[in-house]
């Protein structure tokens, strides 16, 4: 992710031609059989989403210990099976997308191309064609070398939405759907943001929400990403959609968390893997602690970022202010879908 400071908005046009028709769902393998569907509970609106800090603190330390997790990694590889294997177990359905992408010619990269892979996992709503809402992050390091294992850049992030599936999964069945997004390929091939080379992951599932027609049932896109700072404070970043952030800045105030919270700063633009999602019109917010380390972020892609300049602490603020907003969230999702 890269800071910019000047308005107006300005994104790169990634998708042409994006399918805005809904396909009618396909019968399940039951209906096929002629077997009845089992019988959910009804949903609860506004059910309370829990939040395990010391778990998701946890999940944080082994997804560090596996070292550098950057694309085409045998970490990052291990990574994904972990993940995937777990959500399967909470009941979610889970799908990878896997592709190819070309990228700058670097001692790291010398064939110029990349394989990338996303983690898709979905947690059904009552309904079949429920809006839904998205929750993604990045689960990639930077290439940096060995000593850059990106404990708050890319293992927060992987660590929170793993507590939150299982939050979710908890909570019992719920009026929207829900996926969660572990988004490949945020981080730059070269040191700085240039042109596309970046947000491939993220690039990615945004075309594919367009080929499956999903685009038009997402209501709402949360990109969570730096969020164990031992000194949490978000970035209010302008790209976001206004209503999006005031709902996570007002649960930030019911929490107490104010502090956690940075003020209201205009022409603070935050580049990051909300922005294809921006560029297919959807309401988009990135939750995002920029300043790492302070103003000069001297943490920031360094072999610094370590767990030390973490804490559960800044976790469990996150995770309270995350699943507070969060129902808030669907609620207005579920008003805005009528």
């Amino acid at each position: 992710m890269r800071p910019a400071w000047s308005l107006p908005l300005a994104l790169v046009p990634l998708l042409a031609g994006c399918a805005r028709d809904t396909p009618t769902p396909s019968p399940g393998p039951a209906a096929e059989s002629g077997e009845r569907e089992p019988v959910r509970a009804p949903p609860t609106r506004g059910a309370a989403i829990p939040f395990d800090a010391a778990r998701a603190w946890a999940d944080l330390e082994r997804t560090v210990a596996l070292g550098p997790r950057h694309p085409g990694s045998p970490a990052l590889t291990e990574l994904l099976d972990l993940l995937e294997a777990e959500l399967t177990v909470l009941g979610f359905t889970t799908r990878r997308e896997t592709f190819e992408a070309e990228v700058p010619i670097t001692p790291s990269t010398p064939e110029g191309r990349l394989t990338y892979t996303n983690l898709i996992a979905d947690l059904p709503a009552a309904e079949a064609d429920a809006p839904m809402v998205l929750v993604g992050g990045h689960i990639d390091t930077k290439f940096l070398g060995a000593d850059f294992v990106g404990a708050n850049d890319g293992g927060s992030s992987t660590a929170v939405l793993l507590e939150l599936g299982r939050g979710l999964a908890a909570s019992g069945t719920r009026e929207a759907t829900w996926r969660l997004a572990f988004f490949d390929g945020e981080e730059a091939v070269r040191r700085d943001w240039l042109g596309n080379d970046n947000t491939y992951g993220s690039r990615r599932h945004a075309i594919e929400l367009c080929k499956r027609g999903e685009d038009r049932r997402v209501g709402a896109v949360v990109v969570v990403d730096m969020v164990a700072d031992r000194d949490l404070t978000l970035t209010w970043d302008d790209y976001s959609t206004a209503w999006v952030r005031q709902i996570f800045w007002e649960a930030a105030r019911a929490e107490g968390l104010e502090a956690s919270v940075g003020r209201p700063s205009r022409g603070t633009l935050v580049k990051d893997d909300h922005l294809p999602f921006l560029d297919l019109d959807l309401p988009a917010v990135d939750l995002i602690d920029l300043d790492y380390g302070g103003p000069m972020r001297p943490w920031w892609h360094t072999s610094a970022d370590t767990l030390d300049k973490c804490s559960q602490e800044s976790v469990a603020k996150f995770g309270r202010l995350l699943t507070r907003g969060l129902v808030d969230l669907e609620l207005r999702v579920l008003q805005n879908a009528r």
